[in-house]
């Protein structure tokens, strides 16, 4: 039995916008393409594979964690395991916060901001929208270019915000610096003075560490440019870099 998308996404509970991402991203493709009006269709036997991302998503995982672990690039039992000790660390910093009674710790006590370059590197990259949910299916396709076309990579991949101080021009990009890189699509980054912090609490606070530097350009009298780099280190720490403004470089 087929069932166009409309049918498929009613009978799986769910829109079908999240049908057609999951078509996009390799997780679920139609069983068939009509090649006159361009409809989908699902077979019925591919509900059971909906409802196994539907659970994975429910707990956290993203898209990109799941496409590895139907792609058998993953374990799935890992997985679990480390958003289950994800998890535990929350609820864990929740009851804290209760017992506290809202008061929050200074955790960032002792993490300090210094001013260095943002290494030269050359990288390739995809540019993103304002969704963080697909920054780390991003990466996966950098990666996966990168040994598809023969490239090393040489480096943490890395984000760069730009436009932070004109919400009109906001963006995101997602970066793999590789070694000599010859392809059309990539690009040089540098900076010559960055106001940098190497932050250590993880991902999910990592906005603790904007707030540090933006501290510290204020009390050193800098102006930022309006662009941010996230370097993500396979420690799990991440290195945040605000370039400073060329009027505040000498």
């Amino acid at each position: 039995m087929m069932y166009t998308r409309g049918q498929f996404a009613i009978m799986g509970k769910v829109g079908r916008k999240a049908l057609r991402l999951y078509d996009e991203e390799g997780l679920l493709v139609p069983a068939s393409v009509d090649g006159q009006n361009g409809y989908h269709y699902y077979s019925g036997e591919q509900l059971a594979l909906l409802e196994k991302i539907k659970s994975l998503r429910k707990i956290g995982l993203s898209l990109y964690e799941i496409k590895q672990v139907l792609d058998g690039k993953a374990s799935e039992e890992k997985l679990v395991k480390s958003k289950i000790r994800e998890m535990d660390l929350h609820l864990r910093e929740v009851k804290e916060f209760a017992f506290l009674g809202g008061k929050n710790k200074d955790e960032s006590k002792g993490v300090e901001a210094d001013i260095r370059p943002f290494k030269k590197c050359s990288c390739i990259y995809l540019a993103e929208n304002v969704e963080l949910e697909n920054l780390g299916m991003s990466v996966g396709k950098l990666y996966e270019r990168a040994a598809r076309e023969g490239m090393e990579a040489v480096g943490s991949h890395f984000v760069i915000y730009q436009g932070l101080l004109n919400d009109e021009g906001f963006s995101m990009t997602s970066c793999l610096p590789v070694k000599e890189c010859n392809a059309e699509e990539a690009m040089e980054v540098f900076e010559e003075s960055c106001i940098h912090i190497n932050f250590a609490e993880g991902f999910s606070k990592v906005a603790k560490a904007h707030a540090i530097i933006k501290e510290y350009a204020e009390s050193h009298n800098l102006s930022l440019a309006g662009k941010a780099y996230e370097v993500y280190n396979k420690d799990m720490s991440v290195d945040v870099y605000y370039p400073v403004s060329t009027a505040d470089k000498h």
